[in-house]
């Protein structure tokens, strides 16, 4: 599915998603008032050039609350393929009451479900809205007793990562009688400074429009998801009964897997389409259909949770197998990254002989660094001899 965000911003944009063969979206939040957003709002962080995570300082749906239940919502239940599923954001404050009135009225526009957004990191949180409420269990427990009072529709609760422990919000949530849980949203971040101006990034502009200034965001994209990965676990292992649906930093076939693997069930997916465009969803289906059959997977459901049994605590593992690294001649370069890595951070277990990289069985304390700062896929581990 789509999440919640920009390319769930209008109509045009969620019936194209559909027509590709996306099979849900969950629209842009809206609440009792739209917002207006400043400009610039979107910064990047790259690594050699390539984007590998996003930050925004965007908020809600620009839109009236009015426009999308009167209009878009019934135009797109109309208009799109009848096994497409369409889910409500939506977000209000503190009071119970907004939260039961917005869900009264959502529930009158043929939305097949109910999202609520108690997650947003920035902006939000200033008017006691979004992760201001996400961070407190009993808020949280709260407003969503008070959207079940409104409505018959499922309801899932969008979570913030933006906590110590996720367990507890999560609970929180089951005990309002959430019937499913999203996770993860935006991890409130700084995404860099313009070291010319001194100015944060990206850069918007003060109330005079003439001075520059920013404030924290929303960090997305592939850089977040061990942070989705762990949150997506912790929850999947503590309530394994619930319906998870799984965000953060998927962009293709083998991300959208390890998050099945983890406990989701669903999948919601931003960046990787505000980058590359809604035609991902071929790669990604395509991507995971064959996977599944080259592994004799026969249904998504015995991907689910595959990987949760391997999830340990720390002092449950031993701490010196047999490991060592090995070098994968045909593979390696002579790039020299491991060796100068090995020497300054590891354990000068590396050296170069005839233009590949060597490791020394004997000082080599399997710790994994040549493997992270190897490109050319030159390193394996194997048992000591």
């Amino acid at each position: 599915m789509l999440s919640s965000a920009p390319p769930t911003m209008d109509p045009r944009h969620i019936l194209r998603a559909a027509r590709l063969g996306w099979g849900g979206a969950v629209m842009k939040t809206v609440t009792e008032e739209p917002t207006v957003d400043p400009r610039t709002r979107l910064g990047v962080l790259r690594r050699e050039g390539k984007a590998i995570g996003m930050n925004n300082i965007e908020l809600l749906s620009r839109e009236s609350l009015k426009t999308w239940t009167d209009d878009w919502i019934p135009k797109i239940k109309q208009e799109a393929p009848k096994d497409f599923i369409f889910i409500a954001s939506m977000m209000s404050g503190p009071e119970p009451e907004g939260w039961t009135a917005l869900a009264e009225t959502m529930s009158q526009t043929g939305a097949d479900a109910i999202e609520l957004n108690v997650s947003c990191p920035h902006g939000s949180p200033e008017k006691h809205m979004g992760a201001f409420i996400g961070q407190d269990p009993k808020l949280v427990e709260g407003v969503t007793k008070a959207a079940k009072k409104g409505t018959d529709l499922p309801i899932l609760v969008k979570l913030t990562p933006n906590v110590t422990d996720i367990v507890p919000i999560a609970k929180a949530a089951e005990r309002g009688g959430a019937d499913a849980l999203s996770a993860i949203n935006t991890v409130e971040s700084l995404i860099g400074i313009d070291i010319e101006t001194a100015t944060p990034l990206p850069i918007a502009y003060g109330k005079d429009r003439k001075e520059q200034f920013s404030t924290y965001g929303g960090f997305c994209g592939p850089a977040i998801k061990p942070l989705g990965l762990r949150f997506v676990s912790q929850i999947a292992k503590a309530l394994p009964d619930i319906p998870i649906s799984g965000i953060g930093g998927i962009e293709n076939w083998t991300g959208a897997t390890e998050y099945l693997m983890v406990g989701a069930r669903t999948l919601q997916i931003c960046t990787a389409v505000m980058w590359y465009g809604f035609s991902i969803i071929k790669d990604l289906t395509k991507g995971l259909s064959s996977f599944m059959k080259r592994k004799g997977y026969k249904s998504l459901d015995s991907v689910v949770g595959k990987a949760l049994p391997k999830i340990t605590t720390w002092t449950a593992l031993t701490k010196l197998p047999p490991i060592v690294a090995h070098v994968i001649k045909d593979n390696c370069t002579g790039c020299k990254d491991c060796v100068i890595a090995c020497a300054d951070g590891g354990y000068v277990a590396i050296q170069m002989r005839d233009g590949a990289a060597v490791i020394n069985e004997e000082k080599c304390d399997g710790c994994g660094l040549c493997y992270v700062v190897c490109r050319d896929n030159a390193i394996e581990f194997i048992h000591a001899r």
